[in-house]
């Protein structure tokens, strides 16, 4: 127990810890904590709004088009991507990010409501229409987490030091997977137990109200004042935005093929958001064994987040997206062959471990490039342009499901990933290194 309790005292001193500024090192234990929590309810309860198992389910509910299938993580990702390098000039002279980070917050979790509300008469429409709103609702929270995206992170990054970040997105998103274990057991039995459409209504309805609880919890975040250097940074019209980051990406040799690594691994997911429905079509399973699926990926991220935090603190960011991409790559082996449902759950695991992979290193490591004051743009970028794959891939793996079918979509994935691995390995210096030694 003492042993235990050193080693959280050794986590929160901050005396040893660079570019950590006081004000920031008297308030890590408090913010780290509610941060935490906030993290935890948030991804609670997005796993009863998961847009790789639940809300596919309930699409094929509306429609059995693949391509409104793959709209689904097109608009969720995309919308979250797309955004962020507008937000950068504005981002970059605040003082203060909460209170923006508070505002968006609410239009963020207003989409959790209105998918609960709207699942009570999408099925009593025509089926255009139904699809029409359904989208809509999957686009708003996209773009509405987008805007929020960009503040949420610099927020992080201001309150929670580069040393421990990895282990931050990683401790956090293994309890708030680990809990939503206990989520996919109850939407298990709820989509048992309740007769359509009471059952989507209360499973999005419980996420929602997780969604609410989140926001609390960030509302309680201390943030330290701003350097004199970043709050008083100059007004740049969006006029002249663009040029001063073509300026940036033809300079930062590096960064750009940062971005075409991930802008190729981006499009290699593009079969991501079809597993689920692919699997209940092929082995023609109940909805009910969605709950099971989202159960194995909650489980297999929740290890997969301890891991990778602790290894990308400890030996930087690239490694684990490298590794996440060859889980993936595994999973998307692993549906040609599967011959059974047993066999197919098992495409979660490698699901799982690729996607908090690279969801922890990608967070992190966006973070690492750039300094302070123009780090908000590095991470606009980051996500913006790699983005676009984001958004096309899944409508054109739509396409390819309705025209040629699931064996062309899995054989394009599997290419763009290897192709965004071998880019990252050859062409990309870890940013934590380049900053440690620069290359002359």
């Amino acid at each position: 127990m003492n042993q235990i309790r050193a080693g959280i005292d050794a986590f929160f001193n901050l005396k040893n810890a660079s570019h950590t500024r006081g004000e920031a090192a008297v308030h890590f234990r408090h913010n780290f904590l509610v941060n935490a929590g906030e993290s935890i309810a948030w991804l609670f309860g997005d796993g009863f709004h998961s847009v790789t198992t639940i809300i596919p389910a309930y699409a094929a509910t509306l429609t059995d088009s693949p391509v409104v299938i793959g709209l689904i993580p097109a608009l969720t990702y995309a919308g979250w991507f797309l955004p962020q390098v507008v937000m950068a000039p504005y981002v970059e002279r605040l003082q203060k990010r909460m209170p923006l980070v508070r505002r968006l917050g609410v239009m963020e979790r207003l989409p959790f409501l209105g998918m609960a509300l709207a699942v009570l008469w999408l099925s009593r429409l025509p089926e255009n229409i139904a699809i029409l709103v359904f989208l809509i609702l999957i686009a708003w929270r996209g773009f509405s987490n987008g805007l929020m995206a960009l503040p949420w992170q610099e927020l992080i990054a201001t309150v929670i030091p580069t040393s421990r970040r990895g282990r931050f997105f990683g401790y956090t998103y293994f309890a708030g997977q680990l809990l939503g274990i206990v989520g996919a057991a109850l939407a298990t039995w709820i989509l048992k137990s309740w007769g359509y459409p009471l059952n989507y209504v209360l499973i999005f309805g419980i996420g929602f109200l997780a969604a609410v609880i989140s926001w609390i919890l960030l509302s309680l975040t201390i943030e330290p004042t701003s350097d004199s250097s970043v709050s008083q940074k100059s007004s740049v019209p969006y006029s002249q935005l663009f040029a001063q980051m073509q300026c940036l990406l033809a300079e930062d040799h590096n960064f750009r093929a940062f971005l075409i690594s991930r802008g190729l691994s981006y499009a290699g997911n593009m079969a991501f958001g079809f597993v689920t429905v692919f699997g209940l079509e092929r082995f023609h399973l109940p909805d009910a064994r969605v709950g099971i699926f989202t159960s194995i990926y909650f489980a297999s991220s929740s290890l997969g987040n301890i891991l990778w935090g602790v290894l990308g603190d400890r030996f930087g960011h690239k490694p684990v997206l490298l590794f996440a991409g060859l889980f993936w790559i595994a999973g998307l082996v692993m549906m040609f062959y599967a011959s059974n449902a047993i066999w197919f759950s098992a495409i979660f695991v490698f699901m799982g471990l690729s996607f908090t992979g690279n969801n922890v290193a990608d967070l992190s490591v966006a973070m690492e490039f750039g300094s302070e004051l123009n780090r908000p743009t590095y991470i606009g970028l980051a996500r913006t342009l790699p983005g676009f794959a984001v958004l096309i891939a899944p409508i054109a793996g739509g396409l390819l499901v309705k025209s040629i079918g699931y064996s062309a979509l899995i054989s394009l994935s599997i290419l763009f990933t290897v192709g965004g691995l071998v880019a990252l390995g050859f062409f990309v210096r870890d940013p934590r290194l380049s900053a440690q030694q620069p290359a002359g």
